[in-house]
């Protein structure tokens, strides 16, 4: 974590006309990390919501923490009402100002109402393997300990359920409070990804489900990298195990990289061997090296290892795989730069993982390099 990034993020200013309102004050649930050790993946996910202290000029960029977002601001209490210091700053590189609803696309979703408040759906943000949708509540009585507490659930309208989202409320005004549910799209082609069905239930302490239906998103362009590399390793169970870097898709703040891993089940591996090795791999890491072959910073990681689908074929098991990255990379002592500012003839080594010889081992692969021009946008 950078231990310096709130410290000087209070002093960014933002033009007045960008803010829609002033969030007067925010209040986060900042979760421990999880490991889906069932779904065999990491998933940093969350959502949050951007304050502005009333009566100032100057907005902190909204930060997602490992296992939920928070408002990147020092003043922002948590529910114990004591100041959160984690911050991991990675979804807000890749969804941007969060206060900004000039970034949304706009969402003509009719409000329903629940114990005397209004709900309504007003916008998403998307970009490769991210979404996030907005979600307005007015009315007199809103009480957000209660608001705090409701359940979200969030399936994509291809079928795939979105395991992993959190969310976070920002007070607009007496009356409006803001949230922004945050979460990694499913699926070798985020282009594929147009809508979502959203669910709410437990909203503002009344015990009902409010169901909006299909959502919209818009995706942005993505410029399509095949890169089509295989590595191969001999792994203690099963002879070896094959890496294929399939390609990437990317935008201007984010990228997914799709990638299989195969192998032929041998006799004598038991069923935990056979699933470790089906339902586990990783890219996580991505380095960045330059010409000299020199290392120069690390790709920064939004979720690595998402466990997409798994075929058998006789005996030989190919499953796919996705990880999400923002387009930046960090040196040092975490600090962060553009990629489109890494030296000229720099290669990005994304390294492939599987589970090792325990289950609290991981085993490298080897690592794919591609050339980092190839995955800037035209």
């Amino acid at each position: 974590m950078n231990t310096d990034f709130h410290k000087t993020i209070e002093t960014i200013p933002v033009p007045e006309n960008l803010v829609s309102a002033a969030i007067t004050r925010g209040i986060s649930d900042a979760a421990p990390r999880k490991r889906r050790t069932n779904r065999r993946h990491w998933l940093i996910m969350g959502a949050a919501a951007a304050v502005l202290l009333a009566g100032t000029a100057v907005i902190a960029p909204v930060s997602i923490q490992a296992g939920g977002i928070i408002p990147a601001f020092t003043q922002l209490l948590d529910k114990e009402m004591a100041k959160t210091h984690y911050f991991d700053d990675t979804m807000d590189a890749i969804l941007g100002d969060l206060a900004d609803t000039d970034n949304y696309h706009k969402l003509s979703v009719p409000a329903q109402e629940v114990g005397g408040i209004k709900v309504q759906p007003i916008g998403t943000i998307t970009t490769a393997g991210v979404a996030a949708v907005i979600v307005d509540y007015t009315g007199p009585g809103i009480q957000p300990d209660h608001l705090r507490q409701q359940m979200v659930k969030v399936q994509q309208t291809n079928g795939q359920a979105i395991m992993d989202t959190n969310f976070n409320f920002g007070k607009i005004a007496l009356g409006h409070y803001r949230q922004v549910i945050a979460f990694y799209t499913i699926g070798p082609d985020s282009e594929a990804v147009t809508g979502i069905k959203l669910q709410l239930t437990d909203i503002n302490g009344v015990h009902q489900t409010v169901d909006f239906g299909d959502i919209p998103l818009q995706q942005p362009p993505m410029k399509d990298v095949p890169i089509q590399q295989t590595i191969s390793a001999a792994v203690p169970f099963g002879g070896k195990v094959t890496g294929h870097l399939v390609n990437a898709k990317t935008t201007a703040t984010s990228m997914v990289i799709n990638y299989t891993t195969a192998f032929t089940m041998a006799d004598g591996m038991t069923k935990k061997q056979i699933s470790d090795y089906q339902q586990a791999a990783w890219i996580s890491e991505a380095k960045l090296v330059d010409a000299a072959g020199k290392e120069v910073g690390m790709l920064q990681l939004a979720s690595g290892g998402q466990f997409l689908n798994t075929k058998t074929t006789g005996k030989q098991v190919t499953t796919q795989f996705s990880s999400t990255f923002a387009k930046i990379y960090t040196t040092g002592a975490a600090t962060k730069h553009k990629l489109t500012t890494a030296p000229a003839g720099t290669q990005v080594k994304f390294v492939l993982e599987i589970r090792g010889k325990s289950g609290h081992e991981r085993q490298t692969v080897g690592s794919f390099t591609v050339p980092l021009k190839s995955l800037l946008e035209k």
